[in-house]
């Protein structure tokens, strides 16, 4: 019977222990990344941002006005993004969010989905709502959305409303236009 009760033994029982979380830990992060869908209850982050805890699901195929973004309504100042925010809020509020990854995470890891909640697909009401518009660098999905809120001229598309397209302004401070 062995006697062994240094410091060696505790040291080989720790770093395996170690060494086993570690692996769990990475498995559980290769899954979650690899998973097709998120669902929950989401946190509006930004006009076309979701949140799932820590993890980021933007809106896939639709881009919203930017958080320092300005548009401008009959001449005066209109605050567009706050406008948008709360869209995505109430339509994100109406209880789980189911979110379905399109394309691969962008270099900070974030998903793009499409995601919906109370059967409504948020991305195309928010494009629907004139809130957002269709971002045909991703996807050419909600284009016909996009032509019926510049049909009923409602959100960006309203008479006497002066905007830049999210991807332009944010293209201006960063190249990338990572949003």
């Amino acid at each position: 019977m062995s006697n062994d009760t240094g410091r060696a033994p505790r040291l080989r029982k720790f770093w395996s222990l170690a060494f086993s979380m570690a692996a769990v830990l990475a498995a559980e992060a290769q899954a979650q990344d690899a998973a097709t869908e998120i669902r929950g209850i989401a946190e509006v982050l930004d006009a076309d941002i979701l949140t799932f805890g820590q993890k980021r699901v933007l809106l896939w195929g639709v881009d919203a006005p930017d958080k320092n973004q300005s548009c401008r309504l009959n001449g005066e100042p209109w605050n567009c993004h706050d406008v948008a925010f709360r869209k995505l809020q109430l339509l994100a509020g109406r209880g789980e969010v189911l979110c379905r990854f399109q394309g691969d995470p962008d270099p900070f890891g974030r998903r793009f989905a499409i995601c919906e909640s109370g059967g409504a697909d948020l991305n195309a009401e928010m494009v629907r709502s004139g809130l957002a518009l269709a971002f045909e660098e991703e996807s050419d999905t909600y284009v016909g959305q996009m032509a019926e809120a510049i049909g009923a001229g409602v959100g960006l598309w309203q008479p006497g409303v002066e905007f830049e397209e999210p991807w332009v302004f944010r293209r201006r401070d960063n190249p990338a236009g990572y949003r």
